[in-house]
């Protein structure tokens, strides 16, 4: 008979320091080694986001069987807002969360494969039973099945109840092929035609370079200029653009610095001296030598060069830099997934998983909000009958002779600094060295690494 597990709490974001050698060798057994759950990633993630003071709710569950730690749950308790606010007045109540729950990718409990089941139902029955303190538990992007997902649903009864909030699924690209020519042909005929006709045409427009990084010297130094081209794109000036928090570009600049659990690698695309696409990648390689893999975090292009499709030979550089690390996957996240499927990427089925205290102030919105979408969604419903013929009439399907509208937008309407941008780009490359962790290739050198002919 297996011994009893002990579950208890430390407190404080320095304890993530403290207990890093757990944290990565956890990390490391799991049964998909996770660069969002190394102890640097989490602790980078903790101070520099922009969602949390530092300080403020971060909770260590570690789990322990004679005395040795076999499970650790980075979480966070913070206080939210569950109903409108009247003036400045507004009612708070207390969740629970992963530490890292934001922009980050299948988190889960910390343990080797065999001690998952029972290190997921230790620590929720801990926190149901002597954490008090939340109305609601919430763990994102679990797949439907998970011992997390069992754990949690085990708990349904008189005090609390559990749910699934659908969501959009990570995509992700099995790495099976030997390298960037056997992954290009694995891609459909009208995909592969797509991506080198669209490759010919920026070649065409002007001066086009390419450039592969890797490390954090080679990639902190693409960083500035990344961010410019940031506020180039659809992005700018949106929730999803890096600058949307200070706190938030200092957080990738850790990580671009090889400072925040990730090996980090760029990709970039250079249109007569001006970065006009640009993909940061992040490894879990040295972490994790046997079991690697790789996640595209954040990514941009210039939307006055929207039409030549650098957004496509971003992605494929950066499938054949991640084939040359021998990395297991590269993971594109959430959102789009029509299009990744396009680059042979698997839909991975993901839930936000909740658990909630019954008669809690959370239970009541939940509980509301559940009966205001079965209501909107009978209106809609009865709505859509008698509008799907006009709506079918009104939004013919895209023809040759009516085809999707480009999404370019001519620079000089978006005021862009040209010269400012070049100055950054220059900047980039000087700052980059000539070190081994830097590749550029002009066009005679694309024509060799690139899987299609540039003419």
């Amino acid at each position: 008979m297996s011994a009893a597990l002990d579950v208890a709490r430390v407190d404080g974001v320095f304890t993530i320091e403290r207990f890093a050698t757990e944290i990565d060798r956890l990390n490391a057994a799991s049964r998909r080694p996770n660069a969002f759950s190394s102890a640097a990633f989490l602790e980078s993630y903790a101070l520099r986001n922009e969602y949390h003071v530092p300080g403020s709710g971060e909770r260590l569950f570690l789990v322990r069987e004679r005395g040795r730690v076999i499970g650790c749950a980075p979480m966070r308790l913070s206080a939210e807002r569950v109903t409108p606010s009247l003036g400045p007045l507004a009612v708070c109540a207390s969740r629970l969360d992963f530490l890292a729950s934001a922009d980050t990718e299948q988190l889960q409990f910390l343990c080797a494969p065999e001690d998952e089941a029972r290190v997921s139902a230790a620590v929720i029955g801990h926190l149901c039973e002597r954490e008090p303190g939340w109305g609601l538990l919430e763990l994102v992007g679990q797949p439907p099945g998970g011992a997390l997902h069992r754990a949690v649903h085990a708990m349904t009864g008189r005090r609390f109840w559990a749910r699934d909030i659908e969501v959009q699924p990570f995509t992700e690209v099995p790495l099976i092929w030997s390298d960037l020519k056997d992954y290009f042909r694995s891609l459909t005929k009208h995909m592969r035609s797509n991506v080198g006709r669209q490759a010919r045409r920026l070649y065409a427009t002007g001066q086009t370079e390419l450039v592969l990084a890797r490390g954090g010297v080679e990639v902190n130094a693409w960083f500035d200029a990344y961010c410019d081209l940031d506020a180039r794109s659809w992005k700018g000036g949106t929730e999803s653009s890096i600058a949307r928090s200070p706190r938030r570009v200092r957080l990738y600049r850790e990580i671009a610095q090889g400072r925040a659990g990730f090996d980090p690698s760029f990709v970039g695309v250079i249109l007569d001296g001006v970065l006009v696409a640009g993909l940061l990648v992040g490894s879990n390689e040295t972490a994790s030598r046997e079991r690697h893999g790789a996640w595209c975090l954040e990514m941009a292009y210039d939307r006055s060069r929207a039409d030549l499709g650098p957004g496509q030979l971003l992605l494929l550089l950066a499938v054949g830099e991640a084939l040359a690390r021998r990395d297991g996957f590269l993971n594109f996240l959430q959102n789009f997934a029509y299009y990744k499927h396009r680059w042979g990427a698997a839909a991975l089925n993901v839930v936000n998983l909740q658990l909630l205290r019954r008669f809690s102030l959370h239970d009541g919105r939940a509980r509301v909000g559940d009966l205001r979408h079965w209501w909107l969604a009978r209106k809609e419903a009865k709505a859509a009958k008698g509008a799907a013929s006009v709506v079918a009439a009104l939004s013919p399907e895209p023809t040759k002779e009516h085809p999707e509208p480009s999404a370019a937008v001519p620079g000089a309407a978006l005021g862009v600094d040209w010269a400012h941008a070049r100055r950054l780009t220059a900047a980039a490359f000087a700052a980059s060295g000539s070190g081994s962790g830097l590749r550029v290739l002009d066009r005679a050198a694309a024509r060799s690494y690139l899987p299609f002919d540039l003419e």
